[in-house]
């Protein structure tokens, strides 16, 4: 089919339906965008400029991390554990600390401790040492005068519950 403005081989079929009548046109590109019925074409990207904007702004990385790292004691590569999950021996823990540290840092808490699930027969022994270190804290506050802090482990201690032994 022809564009029906020019000669050439119309690429883009429109069809516009305005109060219940339809009108069809087949154009070519060209005149397709002198009409204003296709937006201008894309400029070209300019990846090397984009990457600069993005990239550029960011602070460089202190020691790049890499995995191809190997631990020299027992030869597991650091690949080795993103495959596996597993570390070889007791010192890919400091070999590959710059590369562990971060995905340890998503898995524990803010204070970097692994504070695990307890064991239910061990639950109330626990909470029990974790009441009284609270009372402790409590009588030395109230010995300093240290109100707040008074109120609050109060709070504390009433939040573990009511099973308490005097």
């Amino acid at each position: 089919m022809k564009c029906q403005l020019c000669s050439n081989p119309a690429t883009m079929h429109i069809t516009r339906t305005i109060n219940k009548q339809t009108l069809e046109m087949h154009l070519c590109e060209e005149c397709a965008r002198e009409q204003n019925l296709l937006p201008d074409p894309p400029q070209e990207l300019n990846i090397p400029a984009l990457l600069h904007l993005v990239l550029g702004q960011m602070p460089a990385p202190t020691k790049p991390a890499t995995g191809d790292a190997v631990c020299p004691a027992c030869g597991t590569p650091y690949a080795h554990f993103r495959a596996k999950g597993r570390l070889g021996c007791p010192h890919d823990y400091e070999v590959f600390r710059s590369l562990l540290e971060p995905l340890l840092e998503k898995v524990h808490d803010s204070s970097g401790r692994h504070a695990g699930k307890v064991p239910r027969r061990h639950r109330s022994r626990m909470r029990s040492a974790h009441r009284a270190e609270l009372e402790a804290k409590l009588k030395s506050a109230v010995a300093a005068e240290e109100y707040e802090e008074a109120a609050r482990l109060r709070d504390s201690i009433r939040a573990l519950g009511t099973d308490h032994e005097p």
